[in-house]
């Protein structure tokens, strides 16, 4: 055996060297296969829609070996047979050679070579072409496969119809289950529907079922839509339902078709309030029914404490009270399929009124500790219900319609208690009662504030006892009172209280306002004598004659103010217009000769009011010519007048007789063409006019204007 080992060990060595080395050349050709693989389609097919006769290219560029071989497939068979060329087609990109299958003629393969284009055409596509199509280059020694997408051929055929929509027969009943069917017109690929209830989607799962159905003669599609309704209602009454065919591919197409349904259905009603809440007492109110159904429903009404039966409108009027709150006022609609009643209630606001009312007098007995607490109760009649409450001098003491006394069990927690009913919409009512213990009488002491004046004021004491009462006086400082003419003593009894007023002369009765005045009242009964806690008597006197002095000197200062405010102020007036600046009169080329001769005459003989009758003492000339100035004035007159053989020596006495204008003007100059007057002024035009003076012509030629 050892011998044998030794005969295969260099066989074992031999074939481990051979398969080892091998296996190296495998990998390094693997690995150089990988390095050189660049198969691939650059662009592929895409889905094609076309209509029947149409003619439509997938196309298929690729990257491949140089000895790799393109195919197409067909439903997924991927060898369409044999090829022979048609022809060939020179274009600027090369030579383009078409192919044409042999099983399949209306199949061609386009092929340029340079571009690497394989594009497979078919002419006049049918139905029998549509399917998968795909490209793909097969594998070689040095490179892998490589396959474009999936595409599919649709030959596609319109609707050419609206679709058809099934209802079942009218009318329909409340409740009931029922189907709605909607049918396409026959296309291809299948249409789209959709239904409607009055213009609302309704086609939702699961009361919606879609089937196609294909048509095996035409090859068309057939869509039909179901839509079950489980349960009618009023809702679907004069419903509007319209089917929808939608068809995406190709031209857009859509048509529909729509009817409307009837459905029998149970009445409904409802009560409508026409009136103003809250309701009150001593009102109408007034109600409507309002009922719908179909048949058209007959309806009534009814009430709980009223016979209402014989009312046929549906409008209706009830005269509120307090015996009608908390009532049901209701109608009824019926028609062949059901009966339908609606109801309100009557809530009706009233003020509180008393069912029982507390008493105004409870008596307690303290020795008498073995019998039952005494409970006060308050039961009210009220919408809305009333609150109650319990109090004793403003603070509460408790809440509700009864008041429990166990707690009140000495003389010092009798007195004046009160209780208060809060309703919302109407006042409080508030009343008081007095919780009285056996014994000696309870006293209280006010005075009246309805009467009280300057010269009287009054006084109330009340006094409440179980039994009778003997006796009541009245006390002021430790000193008893009695019905004089200062004062007068009235008193006035019931079962349990005596009331004695007390009213008395205020001025008489006291002295001094300084007086240290306490009032009390007694009372008497069987069980001893009781006074009541001294009541201070504020005295006050009579303030009008304090506040007329102080009136009048207010008054007085006023009128001393005003008065003076209305001299300040005509004294500034005065300064004020004495205080104005007094423009001087401007002679300039307007002023004519006659009116400056008119004016020197007067100024001549200061009398101003005998040449101008209209000149008031306010319209005073602005500047009061001086006599030293009127002399020359005159005399250059005189020379003008005198010596008008002398044209030259006139023209020079014009001359001056306008500088002595000018001076008189303080600065303002007639010769110049703008005239100044209050910061105005006005330019004139040069001009040469002639004047005549006196019968004198010419007597003075000057390039100024003047009026003569």
């Amino acid at each position: 055996m050892t011998a044998t080992y030794r005969l295969q060990l260099p066989l074992l060595i031999i074939t481990y060297v051979i398969f080892s080395s091998q296996t190296v050349i495998v990998n390094a050709d693997e690995s150089t296969i990988d390095s050189r693989m660049n198969q691939k389609i650059i662009i592929g097919p895409n889905h094609i829609n076309a209509y029947p006769g149409e003619t439509i290219q997938f196309p298929c560029i690729v990257s491949k070996q140089s000895n790799a071989i393109v195919t197409w497939c067909w439903n997924d068979f991927c060898t369409l047979g044999k090829t022979q060329l048609l022809r060939h087609e020179t274009t600027s990109h090369g030579i383009i050679r078409i192919y044409q299958y042999t099983a399949y003629p209306r199949f061609q393969l386009s092929i340029n070579e340079r571009l690497n284009h394989y594009n497979l055409s078919i002419v006049h596509v049918s139905n029998k072409d549509e399917g998968i199509f795909q490209c793909q280059v097969q594998r070689t020694m040095n490179a892998h496969e490589a396959r474009s997408e999936r595409v599919r051929l649709t030959i596609i055929t319109p609707p050419n119809g609206q679709p058809t929509l099934i209802l079942p027969n009218m009318p329909l009943k409340q409740g009931q289950s029922t189907n709605i069917t909607c049918l396409s017109t026959p296309s291809k690929p299948a249409s789209k529907l959709l239904l409607y209830k009055n213009e609302q989607i309704i086609t939702r799962e699961p009361s919606t079922k879609v089937t196609y159905e294909l048509d095996i003669k035409t090859k068309k599609n057939l869509t039909k839509l179901v839509y079950t309704i489980n349960d009618l209602d009023s809702t679907w009454d004069n419903a509007l339902i319209r089917c929808e065919q939608i068809y995406e591919y190709g031209s857009s197409f859509s048509k529909d078709v729509s009817e409307r349904i009837q459905v029998h259905y149970k009445p409904k009603a409802r009560i409508e309030s026409q009136n103003r809440y809250p309701l009150t007492v001593n009102s109408t109110a007034t109600f409507r029914c309002i009922v719908s159904g179909n048949p058209e429903p007959q309806f009534s009404w009814f009430a709980n404490s009223m016979d209402l039966t014989t009312l046929t409108s549906s409008i209706i009027s009830i005269p509120l009270s307090k015996q009608v709150h908390n009532h049901t006022i209701g109608c009824t609609a019926t028609n062949s399929i059901g009966t339908t009643n609606t109801s309100i209630r009557l809530l009706i606001r009233y003020a509180p009124t008393f069912i029982v009312q507390p008493p105004k007098f409870v008596i307690l007995d303290s020795n008498n500790k073995l019998s039952d607490p005494v409970i006060i109760r308050c039961l009210v009649d009220s919408f809305p219900r009333a609150r109650i409450s319990w109090y004793r001098y403003g603070e509460k003491l408790a809440e509700g319609s009864s008041f429990n006394l166990i707690n009140i069990t000495t003389r010092e927690q009798q007195g004046l208690y009160s209780y208060r009913i809060e309703t919302d919409g109407f006042e409080t009512i508030t009343d008081d009662f007095i919780i009285y213990f056996k014994g000696k009488p309870l006293i209280y002491i006010q005075e009246s504030k309805h009467y009280r004046s300057l010269q009287t004021r009054e006084f109330e004491c009340q006094v409440y006892s179980s039994s009778p009462i003997l006796k009541i006086s009245w006390r002021l400082n430790d000193d008893s009172i009695e019905s004089t003419d200062k004062s007068l003593i009235s008193t006035t009894c019931d079962d349990y209280s005596c009331t004695s007023k007390l009213l008395y002369n205020h001025r008489r009765s006291f002295s001094t306002v300084n007086n240290l005045n306490r009032l009390s009242c007694i009372a008497e009964n069987e069980f001893g004598i009781e006074q009541s806690r001294l009541y201070q008597i504020n005295s006050f006197e009579d303030s009008s004659p304090i506040f007329i002095p102080i009136i009048c000197s207010i008054f007085l200062l006023i009128v001393i103010l005003s008065i003076g405010i209305v001299y300040c102020s005509c004294r500034a007036k005065q300064r004020k217009k004495h205080s104005m600046k007094k423009l001087p009169i401007v002679y300039d080329a307007h002023y004519s000769i006659n009116e400056l001769i008119k004016d020197v005459g007067c100024l001549q003989t200061s009398d101003f009011r005998t040449c101008n009758p209209s000149l008031t003492d306010n319209d005073e000339l602005s500047l009061k010519i001086d006599q030293t100035k009127l002399e020359p004035t005159d005399r250059l007159l005189a020379s003008l007048f005198t010596n008008n053989s002398n044209n030259n020596n006139t023209k020079k006495l014009m001359d001056n007789l306008s500088n002595e204008s000018s001076i008189n003007s303080s600065g303002f100059h007639s010769k110049s063409t703008t005239t100044t007057f209050n910061n105005e002024y006005s330019p004139r035009l040069a001009e040469i006019t002639d004047y005549t003076f006196s019968g004198i012509s010419p007597l003075y030629t000057t390039q100024y204007q003047m009026n003569v």
